[in-house]
């Protein structure tokens, strides 16, 4: 399950870089009505929150990066805990992060380039929607499953939860 891992990781990263490569600065209508490719220099955070504030751009990417480690060291650390669709959300989450980090140090900005046209939406890119769907996964599957609560438990009492009680106790036996 490990290189299973790495490979979504970098999979992310991958498809995130190589669309930033080829799409970026080649502004042009993709699905008619739908999708447009816009370029934009995102210098702040999500949806362009912070962008322009002095340091802001500093503590955006040292955050970010401790909070790519986190989730590396709760992803290979509780691997074994989580079920394979929990583990694979942190791995788009992580890779998405990853994806962005890469463009925050290497040019001090992110490329931006999704834009959609059929809502009002901040233009965005492959790694925001990676980050967006593994969040979103991630937490769907904490929130409403016994298994992602069993998760969660264990993460802060050092054990996991039992899902259903022991049929012992059920019945009164002793």
């Amino acid at each position: 399950m490990v290189f299973v891992l790495i490979a979504i990781i970098a999979f992310s990263i991958g498809a995130d870089q190589l669309t930033k490569y080829f799409i970026y600065g080649n502004d042009m209508p993709f699905i008619r009505g739908l999708i447009r490719f816009e370029s934009v220099e995102n210098r702040g955070m999500v949806w362009g929150m912070l962008n322009g504030v002095k340091g802001a751009m500093a503590v955006i990417t040292v955050f970010t990066a401790v909070v790519v480690i986190l989730m590396l060291f709760l992803l290979f650390k509780y691997r074994r805990s989580m079920t394979k669709l929990m583990a694979i959300s942190f791995a788009f989450v992580i890779g998405g992060a990853i994806g962005n980090l890469i463009d925050r140090i290497a040019l001090g900005f992110v490329r931006d380039f999704i834009c959609t046209e059929f809502i009002s939406f901040p233009v965005f890119n492959v790694a925001d929607a990676f980050v967006t769907c593994g969040a979103i996964l991630l937490g769907v599957l904490l929130i409403f499953t016994k298994k992602g609560h069993a998760f969660y438990n264990s993460l802060f009492d050092g054990k996991e939860k039992k899902t259903a009680p022991a049929k012992e106790e059920e019945n009164g036996a002793e």
